[in-house]
């Protein structure tokens, strides 16, 4: 999951009440937060129905949304998760000493376990990104930035920085090889 599409202008722009915008975040979102809340409840509907419940407490909030709101999307699900399973707690009677022990089980399991992607969003690991990113040469650490990290086209960036098009490509080949040889732990880890 590509955190970078989702940037700082979407969120400004869900703040100013811009559909298009929200509809971009949903679509962005939409499946990666699905596979978050099933593999908490592994119920389909009941899972898109606390998706879509974020969703519409997002577009309520919009005025009060901050960037970066991967976090913010992701705790919510957990938490739509939680008020779901606490709710089952609360509305039945609950003879079965079982029931209740597993439900308690689920809760305190969401509570207390990271999620499986949980390494790639750690600090650490953007801390490290960055550092690596940091050891690029100048001109190619330049290009790198604009391109992922600020969303500009290839056309764009070659010319603000007075370049070809095709010095712009050979510099982000020259990025990501060097980079993908300095995380190269980080995507083992990702493989497995």
């Amino acid at each position: 999951m590509n955190i970078n599409h989702i940037n700082e202008e979407i969120i400004k722009q869900i703040r100013n009440g811009s559909e298009k915008a929200f509809a971009k975040l949903y679509s962005h979102y939409y499946s990666y937060l699905n596979a978050i809340a099933l593999y908490y409840l592994l119920d389909k509907q009941l899972c898109s129905e606390i998706v879509d419940d974020v969703f519409i407490n997002v577009w309520l909030k919009k005025e009060t949304l901050v960037y970066p709101i991967h976090y913010y999307l992701v705790r919510s699900v957990q938490n739509g998760c939680l008020n779901y399973i606490r709710s089952q707690r609360n509305q039945q009677n609950l003879l079965d000493i079982h029931k209740d022990q597993l439900l308690a089980y689920l809760e305190s399991y969401i509570q207390s376990t990271p999620l499986p992607l949980q390494y790639v969003e750690m600090r650490q690991t953007e801390d490290e990104i960055r550092s690596a990113v940091d050891q690029l040469p100048l001109k190619c650490k330049k290009v790198f930035e604009e391109y992922f990290y600020a969303g500009k086209t290839i056309d764009v960036i070659a010319e603000e920085m007075e370049l070809t098009v095709s010095t712009v490509r050979v510099q982000l080949k020259n990025a990501t090889d060097r980079l993908k040889q300095a995380l190269k732990h980080l995507l083992l880890f990702l493989i497995y």
